[in-house]
């Protein structure tokens, strides 16, 4: 009787023990219910993580790009020297160069050139000791003169394509693109206006290298680059040094309405010696770049064309007009995008030129 009684009571608990079919049910639902929400999440991790990753590499030639300008922009020089400021009757020492630093709006450095037509923003062209040539007997030249340059122009990829691609397949890409013209040393042109003509103010040293450099002309840089603004400004130290004796500065004096010429003095009106820009070259460029992606780029070839056309109303015709304006009119710029659903990104830095020694005053 007592072991009978023993192994009613092991039975029992075995059955307390057990799991009714009902609890496992309701286990299951759980453990599926983690499942798919594991699942999910997983998922959702999955496509932000490739989402992320796209418009990382969408902006990866675009940000390589702003790199490679700013990198080779700090390089400019002039190559100044001291001269009489009149040969026939001196008077005094001048500071002089036969090299040339430009900036401001690309429709108006390139308007001679009627092969371009639609570049929007602004451009930079200037000499840099950057050793480029196509010879390669000249490799030795390491530190040899190049001009270098930068602007933004809409165009189709037709002259960019292979040569054994049949005309018109695929059809061509229209897009923004950010060009880099790189003169070789043996096509250096600029001396061939400036030496001996100390008055030359022209801009034909840029259209020749934009027409002759046959061996490598401008080249694409980056693909779906809309806006290239470059900026000459003062140095933080001028700014202060120059208030603090009771003048009233900004770093967007030295170019209020972007443009800059280092072979004359823009600021005469009123003249300023301490904004003399003749033979000198700014101590600092802001350059900003607006890129997009290509889905974007898709939109705009298609439906957007003319949206950083000078001429169109909805544009940015009435922007970058005034150099104090910059963050409102990137931000009125970033709204018109947004509007349209583009996807854009803004990159902005300023650059130190090395070879910048500013001053107030061209005699010594």
């Amino acid at each position: 009787m007592i072991s009978e009684s023993l192994s009613n009571k092991r039975n029992i608990r075995k059955d307390q023990d057990a799991f009714t079919v009902a609890e496992l049910l309701v286990a299951s639902a759980i453990l599926a219910l983690l499942v798919v929400l594991l699942l999910t999440m997983v998922n959702q991790t999955s496509k932000t993580w490739k989402s992320t990753s796209g418009k990382i590499e969408e902006f990866r030639g675009a940000r390589d790009a702003f790199d490679t300008i700013t990198r080779r922009m700090g390089q400019a020089t002039l190559n100044t020297y001291l001269d009489y400021d009149n040969p026939a009757n001196p008077k005094s020492y001048m500071r002089q160069s036969e090299l040339r630093f430009l900036s401001g709006p690309t429709t108006t450095i390139l308007s001679s050139l009627t092969s371009l037509s639609n570049q929007p923003t602004m451009s930079v062209f200037f000499q840099a000791p950057n050793g480029f040539s196509t010879n390669s007997s000249n490799s030795i030249l390491q530190n040899a003169l190049n001009t270098w340059g930068y602007f933004v122009e809409y165009a189709s990829d037709s002259n960019s394509r292979p040569g054994f691609l049949p005309a018109g397949a695929p059809a061509p890409r229209y897009r923004y693109r950010l060009m880099e013209l790189m003169e070789p040393t043996e096509n250096l042109s600029v001396y061939n206006y400036t030496s001996g003509n100390r008055t030359y103010t022209n801009v034909d040293w840029i259209s020749n290298s934009m027409v002759l450099t046959t061996n490598r002309p401008a080249h694409v840089l980056a693909e779906n680059v809309i806006a290239l603004i470059v900026l000459p400004k003062l140095s933080p130290t001028d700014v202060s040094n120059w208030n603090a004796l009771g003048s009233n500065y900004s770093a967007a004096s030295l170019s209020p309405n972007y443009t800059y010429d280092s072979s004359q003095n823009l600021n005469t009106n009123p003249v300023d010696a301490n904004l003399d820009t003749h033979n000198q070259l700014p101590p600092v460029i802001q350059v900003t770049m607006v890129a997009v992606d290509e889905t974007s780029a898709v939109r705009f070839a298609n439906t957007y064309s003319n949206l950083m056309s000078a001429n169109s109303p909805q544009g940015y015709a009435n922007l970058f007009q005034t150099a104090s304006n910059l963050p409102s009119d990137l931000t009125t710029l970033g709204s018109i995008l947004a509007s349209k659903q583009i996807n854009y990104r803004i990159f902005t830095t300023d650059v130190m030129i090395k070879g910048a020694k500013w001053s107030g005053s061209q005699t010594n």
